[in-house]
């Protein structure tokens, strides 16, 4: 299984893609613990989609052929490691590929039956991000088709579209995720 992530979907640019270990994938709503090698962690929730059949060299057209489902994730960056890295001009994906540093949603809601797709994240009960999945719906199907051109997608592989917003969770923090009200996500910050 894959995990590419979709960075920069609404900055200045073009939107380019990174992968994520299988291990960076935390499942089954397990607490996430802060990483020992970072005081500044920042997490923000952003969409899944689970890809449901081979794709390659995929048109965008044809991209909600490859998914059924959408689901919803919480990344996690060791910020202070993401600056000193990029300012030793060194990639940093060593701030955010860390064992256990992507939550993502075991359920999905049908693509079909998404709509708007209204997605919340609350730390501690506080709504700290908000966003429609409709104004991701075109993105989504480029950053898959663009995805396909570079890779070979597979069944179980997963594009994860962040939103740009990050908070900084704190440890016992509680983090709840849904998508047009539905729980997706309930974890714990240990």
């Amino acid at each position: 299984m894959k995990i590419i992530c979709v960075e920069n979907l609404f900055g200045e640019g073009e939107p380019y893609l990174s992968l994520r270990p299988d291990t960076a994938a935390l499942r089954n709503n397990d607490d996430f613990y802060l990483p020992h090698f970072s005081s500044n962690v920042l997490c923000g929730c952003g969409v899944t989609l689970r890809v449901t059949r081979l794709a390659k060299c995929l048109d965008a057209r044809f991209a909600s052929r490859c998914y059924d489902g959408v689901g919803v994730g919480v990344a996690f960056v060791a910020e202070d490691v993401r600056q000193r890295e990029m300012a030793a001009g060194r990639p940093w994906e060593a701030a955010c590929v860390f064992d256990r540093s992507l939550a993502l949603s075991h359920e999905e809601i049908a693509a079909a039956e998404v709509g708007e797709g209204v997605v919340e994240m609350m730390l501690d009960n506080e709504l700290v991000q908000k966003f429609s999945v409709a104004t991701l719906r075109e993105g989504l199907d480029a950053s898959l088709a663009r995805a396909s051109h570079l890779l070979t997608l597979k069944t179980g592989d997963i594009i994860f579209v962040q939103m740009p917003v990050e908070v900084k969770p704190s440890q016992g923090s509680a983090v709840k995720v849904t998508l047009n009200g539905v729980e997706l996500l309930n974890f714990q910050v240990k």
